[in-house]
């Protein structure tokens, strides 16, 4: 039997985690940094970590061209990669009243078809290096399972669209897919839809003090709360989980 430091042991890991900006991309990128692993991350907008093990690639997912040049890039110095999180989205919010094609276009294409050509992509790599092992883990959210509560909401605040609980449905949907799809690979896919995370620079006061009193563990949640989940998902110890959505929410969506 594997002991717990060989079974949480990253250091010869190699981590692609797109969305690398982001609140919840920055968190994770520390996170496989401490744990000692090597860390790709992509976004359009720089991510300031200066370590040694991580590259910063300014990238558009949304093109599978570039998709591939940088899988190239990565197999061509690391000759591996053990784990993806597909964690880039992109929301809007504006009225559903005036929903625009190009707005529906975006979000689906950052939120849904990238997923589906960084799996497609990854898979065909799979197969070309002889891979033995992979992890890929989708974010999700909580409005891929449930519609938002419009009472918690007001003026000015940011409506939760009905565009985004579409994508991120499509998220949970796409995880189940490739986990029986890919399972012959060994490659596990799995999901974490998070509930609502506090970020006070884009949540009025107002929001967030009406959403906690929806939540039975009585607050929002912290990026950090994302993090067990990801090791767990992402550890040998998961290597007979597979396309699960695992639910961070406070218990939100219990009650």
């Amino acid at each position: 039997m594997k002991t717990l430091n060989k079974i949480f042991n990253y250091k010869n890991k190699v981590v692609l985690i797109t969305g690398c900006n982001g609140q919840v991309g920055q968190s994770l990128v520390k996170l496989f940094l401490s744990l000692d692993a090597k860390v790709y991350g992509i976004d359009l907008k720089e991510n300031n970590v200066k370590k040694k093990k991580f590259k910063y690639i300014k990238e558009n997912i949304c093109d599978q061209n570039k998709i591939i040049q940088i899988f190239d890039k990565i197999i061509k110095k690391e000759k591996k990669i053990d784990i993806i999180i597909n964690n880039a989205a992109t929301a809007v919010f504006s009225k559903f009243t005036k929903r625009t094609d190009q707005e529906i276009e975006n979000v689906f294409k950052t939120n849904v078809s990238s997923i589906i050509n960084i799996i497609k992509n990854y898979s065909i790599l799979f197969d070309k290096q002889n891979l033995k092992q992979g992890k890929i883990i989708n974010i999700g959210s909580i409005y891929g399972l449930l519609s938002p509560d419009f009472k918690i909401y007001s003026k000015g605040n940011r409506l939760s669209s009905e565009i985004y609980g579409a994508s991120k449905s499509a998220v949970i949907q796409l995880t189940k897919y490739f986990a029986v799809l890919l399972a012959k690979k060994k490659i596990n896919v799995n999901c974490i839809s998070p509930g609502g995370i506090i970020n006070k620079k884009l949540q009025s006061k107002k929001f967030i003090n009406n959403y906690i009193k929806r939540v039975p563990l009585n607050r929002m949640a912290k990026v950090q709360d994302l993090h067990t989940a990801v090791i767990y998902l992402t550890s040998d110890f998961s290597d007979y989980t597979t396309g699960q959505n695992i639910i961070i929410d406070g218990g939100l969506s219990l009650s």
